[in-house]
């Protein structure tokens, strides 16, 4: 990875944390991109310390905010115009109905339009360092995900938090996908990761993971170590250099596709209606076959 940049966000803490930490150890420069500006500079120097990798810095972006995205998209691609690997990594999980910075769904704002907000404005680059590679980290809970393409932010029935979380992580996949087809031709490839269930602040806002009946489920839960090999590999493995358009759990084999995903058709219904609720730039469809 020397010589390659790579811009993970959600890199403060967690799966981002340490992939960013391995990404580092491997020499490629890092742009680490989080909310909160003391633990950006902490993260920043403790990786930097702990690889002996000093091409490290941090970008101040809130995901919730299309503005904030915009502005550090921005300050990104002033400061480094060709970007190799993309990890889209950050997630919330909100336990209640909470409004973003631009009044949307706070856990699909964050979990879906944000990925697709960043990944738009940041396609110049990315085609411009080809071979270069986008990495969306899933979750096998997109498997249990339903998206209303007529209701995207749950806003007809109860909120809960739940389905929130199972339809974005659905809607990463989808959207996976149809970048993978529009970017097919450019040099950049669009894959997603299934890293399992680990063991992160995100998992834990979920009730049965701190019921004191339930706590055996901490013994099985992945270390964000682990979770972070496989995103790595996925970001940095030669086998999958021409691979694009798949959903890996951390090796080369393509994992199965949630049913809700396997649309075309309402695949590219997702990314226009994101399109919108983003005013993103436009990834034409590149596939002369579709």
């Amino acid at each position: 990875m020397q010589g390659r940049v790579c811009v993970v966000t959600g890199a403060t803490r967690g799966i981002g944390r340490a992939t960013a930490r391995e990404l580092a150890a491997l020499g490629a420069e890092l742009v680490l991109v989080g909310r909160d500006q003391r633990m950006l500079d902490e993260a920043v120097g403790a990786t930097a310390k702990e690889t002996g990798n000093d091409r490290i810095s941090g970008i101040r972006m809130d995901l919730a905010s299309m503005n904030s995205i915009r502005k550090g998209a921005a300050e990104i691609l002033q400061r480094w115009p060709a970007i190799h690997v993309l990890v889209n990594n950050a997630g919330v999980n909100a336990k209640r109905r909470t409004p973003s910075a631009d009044g949307r769904e706070l856990t699909l704002a964050v979990n879906h339009l944000a990925p697709f907000l960043l990944t738009s404005l940041l396609a110049p680059a990315l085609i411009r360092a080809a071979p270069s590679r986008v990495v969306n980290v899933t979750s096998v809970f997109a498997h249990l995900g339903h998206v209303d393409l007529d209701d995207l932010e749950q806003g007809r029935r109860s909120y809960s938090s739940t389905r929130a979380y199972n339809r974005s992580k659905l809607a990463n996949v989808m959207f996976t996908l149809e970048l993978a087809e529009r970017l097919r031709g450019t040099g950049v490839t669009a894959n997603g990761v299934s890293p399992g269930l680990v063991a992160t602040d995100l998992l834990r806002e979920h009730w049965y993971m701190t019921s004191p009946k339930l706590r055996f489920w901490h013994g099985l839960l992945m270390t964000p170590e682990r979770a972070a090999e496989r995103v790595v590999h996925v970001a940095t493995s030669p086998a999958l250099e021409r691979v694009t358009g798949t959903i890996l759990t951390g090796s080369d084999k393509p994992a199965r596709v949630p049913r809700g995903a396997r649309d075309p058709g309402r695949r590219t219904r997702l990314w226009e209606l994101t399109a919108i609720m983003t005013t993103a730039p436009t990834i034409p469809v590149r596939n002369p076959t579709r």
